[in-house]
């Protein structure tokens, strides 16, 4: 078993959109307005029904299936609103082999059985600031929530939104004003995000990103997704992760990030690793 790509894998599937999609070119996409049906209603919705503040800390199962293989890991997964997601990648029960961890100022993926690691701040990763992606829009997809690519410090208004609906649920899409297109599909009963998908406007010979909510935990009277699914399927780059959250609890300990590596680690760039996993 490749521990580097099992680490890696699910962080880097939303990279490998990112990185694709920032060599095309972008066309706006046009979402038909539902007449007299407004955004704020469903984003005031969303906001009572989900788990938006705090602190959750539970197990994490990561299994992960890549050109025809599959590889699966446990650990540990902690999340705190604004600041923090930090996912610990452990072997036999007990043995950390990975970490993943990102901050609103840098992201950090430490690679323990190589003794490699990698510490950038978002600037300094060209297709992820290009694209608009940053700790806020992947703090998004782990909590159910609603983002922008690109508006600075995960902010977005209702006039965001273009929105349409159906009888199950409610599809609101981001108006193009970056070079990422993204689409929520909110089910119309309890107001939960079941899938939200990442594209680039206009383009079809490019990857898709989907981000599943399979299931969704009651953690302090709030819905808090427990089982999630990353797809990345187009352009030859199929890659299928999933999440499975267990033991969730809310507020229950102080999560700080990790200190750099020191040593005999030896520090590598993000392409080093995207070329790495991509051989």
């Amino acid at each position: 078993m490749n521990v580097w790509k099992v680490a890696l894998g699910g962080c880097v599937a939303m990279m490998l959109c990112v990185w694709t999609a920032c060599r095309s070119a972008r066309q706006a996409a046009v979402t038909e307005s539902q007449e007299g049906m407004e955004a704020r209603e469903w984003v005031d919705k969303m906001a009572v029904t989900g788990l938006k503040e705090g602190t959750v800390t539970g197990k994490l199962g990561f299994k992960l299936y890549m050109r025809g293989k599959g590889f699966s890991v446990g650990g540990n997964c902690n999340l705190k609103r604004g600041e923090l997601i930090q996912l610990s990648l452990v072997a036999l029960g007990f043995m950390e082999v990975g970490r993943l961890e990102f901050t609103p100022d840098y992201m950090m993926l430490i690679n323990r059985a190589e003794r490699q690691y990698v510490k950038a701040a978002y600037s300094e990763v060209p297709y992820l600031q290009q694209a608009g992606i940053d700790f806020y829009s992947l703090q998004a997809l782990f909590w159910s929530d609603l983002f922008v690519p690109g508006r600075t410090g995960g902010t977005w208004q209702a006039e965001d939104f273009d929105i349409m609906r159906n009888e199950e649920s409610t599809i609101l899409t981001t108006r193009a004003e970056g070079m990422l297109q993204c689409q929520f599909v909110v089910d119309a009963l309890t107001g939960l995000i079941r899938n939200t998908s990442v594209v680039v406007g206009g383009q079809v010979s490019v990857p898709r990103l989907n981000w599943t909510y399979s299931h969704f935990a009651n953690v302090e009277q709030k819905s808090f997704p427990d089982e999630m699914q990353l797809s990345l399927t187009g352009a030859g780059k199929d890659l299928t992760a999933q999440f499975s959250l267990g033991n969730l609890k809310w507020n229950a300990k102080e999560v700080s990030p990790s200190k750099e590596p020191g040593g005999r680690y030896q520090e590598v760039s993000p392409d080093d690793i995207l070329k790495k996993l991509l051989r």
